[in-house]
């Protein structure tokens, strides 16, 4: 299969002529992001080559894929990635739009397109809510097994400068309000009233970091918190790898792959079964599911870091559930679509 993407400029990338690099700026509400503008003279060059086409967000260039499909007649597929309705806090009051006017744009433009996947049952009932009247496929997103079964070459603990011998709950993601990461904080105070010697590691990056900072302090488990920021992946799966716990509390995931990469890492999840989380935990199968209440979640940390055969038993229906959900599984799923649409 041959392969263009479009994405936006960001500014030192290598040339590559199967990626189309659009001009773009900065999204004023989100420095880190980029806005590219949708310029169809840059696709209407390989029209005549395209047997599909696949976009990733409804806004500038879900509007090129909308055009291009038009122009040559191309199915087009939609992957739903983002519940909207949760990062309208991201735009100022005067420009934020109520949470019905959001779901009416993701339906309209869902509805522009031939079909539309999504990575979780839940994420499918609410498009559906929304008036999304095309077919949608659900099928989760893929993880690399490959990438869990290479040799370690990171050492969490000498990394970070951590006791050899403490426990530690690793939590990856956006540090943003819409992923509860102050709810982990609280919890964690829980914990760590119990369990003195354990560590809490948060690696992201995001608007609340600082306040994160604070908050720990606040919160009196400043010593016991880390935030290292971002980190690459190739060294993030071996942190992974060495983690005693994965802990997550986001209940606007469309899927959460996070929780997938450390289900493939073989670390023992705990995490709020909601939206696409739902669809991957299973309680005391594969994870430990848990209620936002930070007194009953800490209680679900504490039995699992005290409970070795029942880590045990997370980890291996963890490890099978990553199998199950593997890259390969999506990618056939994925072409099963295409063949589906040029078929029509």
């Amino acid at each position: 299969h041959e392969v263009y993407v479009f994405c936006p400029h960001y500014g030192r990338e290598k040339p590559d002529p199967r990626v189309i690099r659009l001009p773009a700026v900065t999204f004023l509400f989100h420095r880190k992001s980029r806005v590219a503008f949708p310029i169809p003279l840059r696709a209407r060059r390989i029209l005549g080559e395209l047997d599909a086409i696949h976009s990733h967000t409804p806004f500038s260039l879900g509007a090129l894929a909308l055009w291009a499909a038009r122009r040559g007649r191309i199915p087009h597929v939609h992957t739903y990635h983002t519940l909207y309705v949760a990062y309208r806090h991201y735009l100022p009051p005067p420009l934020r739009p109520p949470r019905r006017t959001a779901e009416v744009i993701s339906a309209a433009f869902c509805n522009r397109c031939d079909v539309v996947t999504v990575e979780s049952t839940p994420v499918r009932d609410e498009l559906l809510r929304y008036g999304v009247r095309v077919p949608i496929h659900v099928f989760p997103f893929g993880v690399n097994l490959r990438l869990f079964s290479r040799p370690i070459q990171h050492d969490l603990r000498a990394d970070l400068a951590l006791p050899d011998r403490a426990p530690i709950l690793l939590y990856v993601g956006r540090l943003a309000p819409e992923k509860n990461v102050f709810f982990l904080l609280r919890m964690f105070r829980e914990v760590a009233l119990r369990r003195p010697d354990v560590l809490l590691v948060m690696i992201g990056g995001g608007p609340s970091a600082e306040d994160l900072v604070h908050e720990a302090s606040r919160l009196g488990v400043a010593r016991r918190v880390l935030f290292p920021g971002y980190i690459g992946h190739d060294r993030l799966v071996d942190y992974y790898r060495q983690a005693d716990l994965f802990v997550f509390a986001s209940k606007t995931e469309t899927q959460g792959m996070v929780v997938l990469e450390a289900m493939a890492a073989g670390l023992p999840v705990v995490a709020i079964p909601e939206m696409g989380v739902k669809d991957i935990v299973r309680d005391r199968e594969n994870a430990l599911c848990a209620p936002e209440d930070e007194v009953r979640y800490a209680e679900a940390v504490l039995e699992l870091l005290a409970d070795a055969s029942l880590r045990e038993r997370l980890r291996e229906g963890a490890l099978r559930t990553a199998r199950e959900l593997s890259t390969e599984m999506s990618t056939r799923k994925l072409l099963a679509v295409f063949e589906q649409i040029r078929s029509r």
